[in-house]
Order: structure tokens, then sequence, then C-alpha cells
């Protein structure tokens, strides 16, 4: 049931400092108002219409417009426009609050990063700082909004200072290296005036342009300063160190949340102060020098918040381990050992489909769209403990109705899809004591390594229930259902060997049906197959003590057993057989009676003897009743 106003966040990848950024600013913001915040993740962003890509896709279908409040579309994260274009007709018609991030969809309201200044102010800085004078502009695709904000920022700065912007210092390019090399490119070979710094929209293309030119000879900072905008981990570590604008991507998720506030409550909201409104980080490609303190605190924060947790995951042989596993409890008792490899993990909630393996159903008769109407909650992390339960909740709820017992708080939730293919099990719920710590791909990973541990699981599981059925109709007697002498042989030989060794009374029984010929001749070979059959249903259902009852012959049955036997119970064992035959007889209007002749033996066996020698004893008695039955009947 929910308890508090939720907002859904629906994203893709998660692995780069962007997104991570932009989710701690959503998280905090959440908090600070009261919100739990549900994320829809994929662990795959593609664009390819495949299986795998139709499994990660069908998370999204856990999002409710009766159980959410207002949606954070992260759309220019998402690989698949086919996608995003279901977003848009879904939402549109849901009539409720939806803010895009760092994308514009017609439908809603979209907020960007604040930019502007912070681009600004690094032009300013190779002005004032560098003394440049002649400054490209090398931007995103023209009319995008990031793009054109970042170009605003330069345009203000040159203009402040008097500086002129020529029709060819702007260059619109792709976010990406193709226009970043061609523009290297122009340098190198003279087509384009070497200029005295160009100013990047990212680091990308910032990068790439940098790489590039010095390649060609071209010296950086010395004869070109370049700079970028994103500050990603790679800009620090590169040679020469980049220059760039740590942006407000916080601010930005949080600015996300509370515009949703406002839509949603009619009032309007403080943004977390904590957040900070970006900064620039100064570097050698324009001239300043390694900024060694910021490097080392960047290099130290990655090793603790990813690298570490990257080579214990690495060295943990975690999906080689689940798949050793050959049930589901096994496994998620396994999963509970790899909870270390995960930075910062509070929480952690595997949901599986109820029936989730499908066993005995077709090959083809799978959830491939949605989720099973009835959830369980298999494996629960929290407060540093694991339980195993089978909790149920309904997915239209998407979380499970005691979450708040365990997350009392305001909290952001990731979600990930755990299928196979387009086969859908269920979703993963993943709760961070920091969103900062999430920045690791790890986690996805681990998710993913669940998924294919658990289709592991049930191709091993199907595979082993259709050997067993294989099998049980290799030993079973097609016509009467108990075991043939195959089945027989394999199952009696146990048996014997027990009551040899631990010294029990062992039982054998032999039966041959009485008249089959003579049944078969004159009444035909379905009366005889009836015989058969009526012969095996007492046989059978003379076993009280786990015996194994078979036919061994066209008309010729055993019994064997192991146990604490006594003379009077085998009497009434041959009794009960017998009077089974009178009853049958009484009441079958058939022109025949059927019955079977009987011998056994009853004792503990003798040490170094074999089965078979028993089996005479009870074979050489069967005949004996056999041949004084046929006297009487002949009389």
């Amino acid at each position: 049931m929910k308890k508090r106003r939720t907002i859904a966040v629906v994203a893709a990848d998660v692995f780069n400092d962007y997104m991570n950024d932009i989710f701690t600013g959503i998280s905090e913001q959440c908090r600070a108002l009261g919100y739990d915040a549900v994320t829809f993740l994929l662990a795959f962003n593609m664009d390819s219409g495949s299986l795998i890509q139709q499994g990660e896709e069908n998370i999204f279908t856990l999002i409710r417009k009766n159980v959410i409040d207002g949606v954070i579309l992260m759309a220019g994260n998402i690989a698949s426009q086919n996608l995003v274009e279901k977003f848009r007709k879904v939402f549109s018609e849901w009539d409720i609050p939806v803010v895009a991030v760092d994308y514009d969809l017609d439908f809603c309201e979209s907020i960007y990063a604040e930019d502007t200044r912070l681009f600004a102010d690094m032009t300013d800085h190779l002005i004032e700082k560098h003394g440049c004078r002649h400054i490209m502009c090398l931007t995103g695709p023209e009319g995008n909004t990031p793009a054109m904000s970042r170009l605003k920022g330069y345009r203000a700065s040159m203009e402040r200072h008097g500086l002129e912007v020529r029709d060819d210092d702007i260059v619109y390019g792709d976010f990406w290296k193709i226009d970043s090399q061609k523009l290297a490119k122009a340098f190198i070979d003279g087509t384009r005036e070497l200029p005295d710094a160009v100013v990047c929209a990212n680091d990308v293309m910032a990068r790439h342009l940098c790489d590039s030119a010095v390649k060609g000879g071209i010296k950086v900072p010395q004869q070109l300063k370049i700079t970028g905008y994103d500050a990603a981990h790679e800009a620090v570590m590169e040679i020469p160190s980049l220059a760039t604008i740590s942006p407000a991507n916080g601010r930005m998720g949080a600015r996300a949340v509370c515009r949703l506030h406002s839509m949603i409550t009619g009032e309007e909201a403080e943004i977390v102060p904590a957040l900070g409104s970006g900064e620039l980080v100064f570097a050698k490609s324009c001239g300043c020098g390694s900024n060694v303190s910021y490097a080392l605190a960047k290099r130290e924060d990655y090793h603790n918040r990813t690298e570490r947790y990257d080579n214990y995951y690495n060295r943990s042989g975690m999906l080689e381990r689940l798949m050793e596993e050959k049930n589901l409890d096994g496994l998620l008792r396994k999963l509970n050992g790899f909870i270390y490899t995960i930075n910062g993990l509070d929480t952690y909630m595997l949901c599986l489909c109820k029936n989730w393996d499908n066993v005995e159903e077709e090959d083809n008769d799978y959830i491939r769209e949605g989720y099973a109407p009835t959830m369980e909650a298999r494996f629960i992390y929290a407060d540093g403990r694991a339980e195993f339960p089978i909790r149920e909740f309904p997915s239209e709820d998407i979380l499970p109705d005691f979450t708040e017992d365990i997350c009392g708080e305001p909290s952001m939730y990731f979600l990930l899809p755990v299928h196979f293919m387009d086969r859908c099990f269920g979703y993963s719920v993943f709760r961070f004591s920091d969103v900062r710590k999430a920045v690791s791909s790890i986690f996805a990973q681990w998710n993913r390594n669940i998924s294919i541990s658990l289709e592991f699981l049930r191709v091993r599981t199907k595979l082993t229930s259709i050997n067993q059925r294989i099998f049980m109709s290799s030993i079973r007697d097609t016509l009467t259902g108990i075991y043939n002498r195959k089945g027989f042989n394999r199952l009696s030989e146990s048996i014997f060997v027990r009551a040899r060794d631990e010294r029990r009374p062992l039982f054998v029984m032999m039966a041959d049906l009485d008249q089959l010929k003579m049944i078969n001749d004159n009444f035909g070979h379905i009366e005889g197959d009836n015989a058969i059959t009526v012969a095996a249903n007492a046989l059978q259902s003379s076993c009280e003590l786990n015996e194994v009852c078979a036919r061994i012959g066209g008309d010729e049955f055993a019994i064997i057993g192991c146990g604490d036997y006594s003379d009077e119970q085998i009497t009434e064992h041959m009794e009960y057989v017998r009077s089974y035959f009178d009853r049958y007889n009484a009441g079958s209007g058939k022109k025949y009676e059927a019955g079977l002749s009987l011998g056994y033996y009853l004792g503990v066996p003798d040490e170094g003897t074999e089965l078979e020698k028993y089996i005479d004893i009870a074979d050489e008695m069967m005949y004996a009743d056999k041949v004084r039955r046929r006297k009487l009947r002949d009389n």
C-alpha cells in the first residue's frame, strides 16, 4: 500500500558521473520534500529491437498511473527513439506531471543544467588569465538546447571583453568525436586558421580534438588551448589533463523534483543548498598546469567508489558460483555472499514472478510482457541481514507493502529487470546508503549474473524433469503402470543389500497370471490385457510398506520389500490378493475367471548370498501353487 508520494524516474545508463550526479540531486531533493523516487533502469541500453532489449524494456511496464504522482524522464540517455516515443504517447495520455531532464519533448517541460554562466566563466578564464583573443567554440548540434545555452555563454564573454566572434569561429558539432577530429584536421592542414583556444561543449569533443591536434604536431597548450565540459573521470586522467567544467547536474536533478512538486501540490520548494552550482577545473590543456590536488582527489574518490569494488567483483567468481547451485534456495543463500561487492548497498530485494521458472509448461509459454499479477519477494537484504522468505505482493504495487518497514524514510530505489532474453523472471530492487556510491556499473552486472544463473537453474531443472520422466517411462510397464523388469532390476538390488547388510527381513513374492493363453485365444488379447491389468492392480494395492511391485514378463509379476515383516503380515498380504480376485470375478461379468499363482520368501538373507537365491525360492513356491491351482480347475 502506497504511504507517501512517489516519483518515477525513467532512465537508462547509470555507469557515469553525469547520470549519478543527476540521481544524487533527485535523491537529496526527494528526501527533503518527503518523496520516494523509484528509478526504472536498463542494464543494456540499445536500439536493436532484439529479444534481450525487449526483456530489458519490460521493466517500464511496472510504471502505474495509480501508484506514481509524477515522472522525471531522462530521455536523452535512452538509445531507442521508439521507446522514447512510447513514453511520449503513454505519459501524455495519462495526464500526470512529467518533467524531461536535458531533453526537449513536445508534451512536457524540460529542465537543463544552468551552464550558460559556467561556460562564460571558462571563456573569461582563457581571456583574462591566458590572454587569448581568438577563441573558437565547438558546440553541439545547432538548435540543441544545451549546445545553444553553452554557445550563449561563450558569446556573452567574448562580447563583454570586446572580442570579435566571426561566423567560422562557431562550429556546430555532434557531441561526439567526428566533428572534433575534422576540426583538428583542418587546423593541421591549414584550411582553418589556428585560434588561440577552443572551448568545447563537452569533454568527449575536447578530448578527441586534443588527441588529434597533438598527433598532428600542434602543441597543447602552447599553440592551442582546449577546454571541455562535464569533468568526467577521463578528462582528469587525460594526457595532457583537460581543463573542464564540473556542471551542476545534481542541481538539475533537484530542480526537476522541485518543478514536479510545484505541479503536484501548487507549492514552491527551495533547492537543497548542498548540491552546489558547478565549478571550473583548470588543467594543462588550458595552460594552468596539472591540478594535482584536484586530480588526486578525483582519483581517490574513483578508487573508493568504483575501482575497489570492481576488483572485489572481478575476483569473486560470482556467476560461476551461483551456477553451481541446484535449487533456488541454495542460489539465493549463495547470492548473499556477494553483497560486499556493491558499494554502499543498504537494501536489496529480489522480486520474482510467481512460478517464475515455468518448468511444467511449454517452452514458448512464458511471460514476455508485463509481470505476473502476484510477485514473490524471495531474497531481502536490509540492516546488514539477509532473509529468504516467500512474501507475496501485487506487481501493480511495484514495491512490496513491507518496504516501508524496511526503509522508513523517503528513499530512492533502483529497479533493474531480471530476465533472460525476452523471458521475464522478475526484477531487483536496490537502495543505497548514499546514491553517489551507485556510480559503479557493478550492481547492474551483479543483477545480470542473477538473471543468467536463474536461467541456468531453470534449464537444468527442466532437463532434470524431462530426464526423470524419460527415466520413469523407461522403468515403468506401459500397460499397467507398475515397474517393468528394468525397473525391478534397478530397484530390487538396493532393497536386498539393505536387508542383507542391516540384518532385516527380506520379503520376495513371485506371481504368475493363470490361464493367460486361454484368455487370449478364446476372448482376444484385449481381454488378456485386461486380466494382466487386474493382476497388477491386485498386487500393487496389496503393497503397504513401500514395496516395489513389477511386471517382469508377459504374465509374471514380482514384489520385493525390506521391513519388519511377520508371518502373519505376509499371510494377510496373500489373502488380500486372493480376495481381490474373488471380488473382481464376482462382479466382472466376464466369461472367465482371473487369478494368480503366488509364492514368497520371508527371512533375513545370509551373508555372502545374492538376491537370485531368494527369487528362486519364491519362484519354486509359486510354481507349486500353480500346479495345485491347475489340478483344482481340472477337477
